[in-house]
Formats: structure tokens, C-alpha cells, sequence
């Protein structure tokens, strides 16, 4: 499977589209900048649906009743870069997307966490597969829907949401 075709499945959902973030650093090329600013100490502003044309299909979908969600796995101590995402998730949060966070060590269950994937619509998984340091390889077909769907409901369960989150446990990380 193609990334485009990643993007033409989202495209066509017609109610949700829910992501699982696992990994304690996603390297892509789109965040570099980004992410040097961070390293050198420096945030930059937030991005809103105004300068972002990502940030404005999210604000207008939900307006029109499509639900993003998204689950990120934590690990502590946080990476860098987890804590870089959990800063600049809130870009995201506030044009609409339903954003949770989830910390490993509440439940030893949630070590079944360890997979990537969209689930749209709850009808179709796709995986998204990384080489060891984070690097994006390509998506995947994933079959067993319901698979996909139990880990999804084990996410939700667990997790809390993004601000609650940052307010109680991350507050330094509040933009």
C-alpha cells in the first residue's frame, strides 16, 4: 500500500478516523524544522487551521460531525520528541481533533499497545510500519479488523484527555 492511498481511505471515510501512536519518536522529514527549534530550546508558535492546511480539514470536518481521534502511548521517562508531540498536539486539539494520552505503566495490559495503526470508520486497519528509530517505512493493510478495534476500546479505556492530561501530569508542556 501507497501513502496515497493511506489518504484516499481517510478521504473516503465517511464517520471516523482513529490513530494509535506507540512509538517514543516519529522521524519525518515534515517536522525537522520543527523539531531542531525545540532541541535548541525555542517553541514555535502553535499552527491553527488559519496557517495549516491539515489543521483546517480537521476543523472543518468536525464541524460537519466527522470525529478524529487520536490515542498516544507514553512511556516515561518521556522522550524529547514525546514531549515536542505532546506540545504541538494541541494544535490539533484545538481545531477539533479528540486527542488522549495514555501512560504504559497504569495497566499491564497496555503493553499490547506496541502497534501503530488507523482504524477508519472501525471497518478498515491500516498499519503503519517504522523502522527501530522512527523512521516512516509505508502503511499497511492490516487484517483482523476486530483486532484492530480491541486494542482501539483498550486505548480509549485507559487514557485521559490531552489537556486533563497536560494540566495534571505534563503542565510545563502547556502551550
Amino acid at each position: 500500500m501507497e501513502l496515497a492511498e493511506l489518504s484516499q481511505l481517510i478521504e473516503r471515510s465517511r464517520h471516523s478516523a482513529f490513530r494509535l501512536e506507540t512509538l517514543p519518536q516519529y522521524l519525518v522529514p515534515q517536522e525537522a524544522d520543527e523539531l531542531a527549534e525545540w532541541r535548541s530550546g525555542r517553541r514555535t508558535p502553535l499552527a491553527t487551521p488559519d496557517s495549516s492546511p491539515w489543521l483546517a480539514r480537521i476543523q472543518s470536518s468536525t464541524d460537519s460531525g466527522y470525529q478524529w481521534h487520536r490515542a498516544r502511548v507514553l512511556d516515561y521517562p518521556l522522550s524529547e520528541y514525546s514531549e515536542f508531540e505532546l506540545y504541538g498536539y494541541q494544535a490539533n486539539y484545538a481545531a477539533g481533533e479528540n486527542i488522549r494520552v495514555v501512560n504504559r505503566s497504569w495497566n499491564a495490559q497496555l503493553n499490547q499497545l506496541r502497534e501503530d495503526f488507523w482504524l477508519i470508520d472501525d471497518e478498515i486497519a491500516v498499519r503503519m510500519i517504522y523502522d527501530e528509530e522512527g523512521h516512516f517505512i509505508r502503511p499497511e493493510l492490516g487484517t483482523g479488523v476486530e483486532r484492530y478495534a480491541d486494542l482501539k476500546s483498550l486505548a480509549q479505556r485507559h487514557s485521559v484527555d490531552l489537556v486533563e492530561y497536560l494540566r495534571q501530569w505534563e503542565p510545563r508542556l502547556i502551550a
